[in-house]
C-alpha cells in the first residue's frame, strides 16, 4: 500500500479512536474569505483559485477549554495567464493534521459566548501536477506547516468567528522553467474571512 494512504488511513483512525475514548464532539467549519492573498513560488503571475473543507474533534479539557485534533482538505488549481509562452498550469491538494485548543469561558448571555481558537497545521500527504506545453510533472512529496486564529460567538451548537489563518506548502519534486532558469513549485496564501462552525456529537 502506498506511504500516502497509509499516513491518511492512520490519522482517520486514530481521529475515530478519539471518538470512543474521550467525551469528544465533532464540529464542521466553513470558511468564507472576504480578504485572501496568495503566492506560488513558480507561479507568481498565475491565477490561483483554492478551497478548503475542515472537520474537527474536540476534547474536554476543562469546562471551557477544548482540544482540537482535526482534518483539512485543501485543494487549488494554477493557470498561467493567457500571454505567458510556458502555458503552465497546476492542480494541488494536501491533507493536514490540525491539533490546536478553544476557550469559550467568557459569557455574554446565559446561551451565547464568546469563543477563541487556535491551531496548527501539518501536511500528512498531498498530490501536485504541473502541466506544460511539452510535459507533466507529478510531486513526490509535500512539506510545509499552516496557522489557525480565530474568534466569534457561540450559540449552542452554533459558532460564527472572524478567522485568520496562513498556509506554507511546498511540493517535493515540482519545478517549472522560467527564462531558462528551474524553479521550485510551492504554496503561500493569507486569509482573512468569516467562519461558520457546526457541533455535533
Amino acid at each position: 500500500m502506498d506511504t500516502k494512504i497509509k499516513k491518511f488511513l492512520l490519522t482517520i483512525g486514530l481521529l475515530f479512536f478519539a471518538t470512543q475514548v474521550w467525551a469528544v464532539k465533532a464540529k464542521i467549519r466553513f470558511l468564507f474569505p472576504f480578504s485572501s492573498k496568495s503566492v506560488a513560488d513558480g507561479f507568481e503571475d498565475s491565477t490561483i483559485k483554492s478551497s478548503e473543507f475542515v472537520v474537527a474533534f474536540l476534547m474536554p479539557l476543562s469546562q471551557h477549554t477544548v482540544l482540537d485534533l482535526g482534518y483539512s482538505y485543501f485543494n487549488a488549481r494554477i493557470e498561467d495567464p493567457s500571454t505567458s509562452s510556458e502555458g503552465y498550469s497546476g492542480v494541488f491538494r494536501a491533507h493536514l493534521l490540525e491539533l490546536g485548543a478553544g476557550y469559550s469561558g467568557f459569557e455574554l448571555t446565559r446561551t451565547i459566548s464568546l469563543v477563541f481558537e487556535s491551531s496548527v497545521r501539518v501536511p500528512i500527504s498531498g498530490e501536485g501536477e504541473v502541466q506544460g506545453n511539452q510535459a507533466t510533472m507529478d510531486a513526490t512529496g509535500i512539506s510545509g506547516m499552516g496557522y489557525y486564529f480565530s474568534s466569534g460567538v457561540e450559540y449552542r451548537d452554533l459558532e460564527i468567528s472572524l478567522f485568520y489563518q496562513r498556509r506554507d506548502l511546498s511540493f517535493d519534486g515540482l519545478t517549472v522553467s522560467r527564462s531558462g532558469k528551474r524553479n521550485d513549485v510551492a504554496l503561500h496564501s493569507t486569509e482573512y474571512g468569516i467562519a461558520f462552525g457546526y457541533t455535533f456529537f
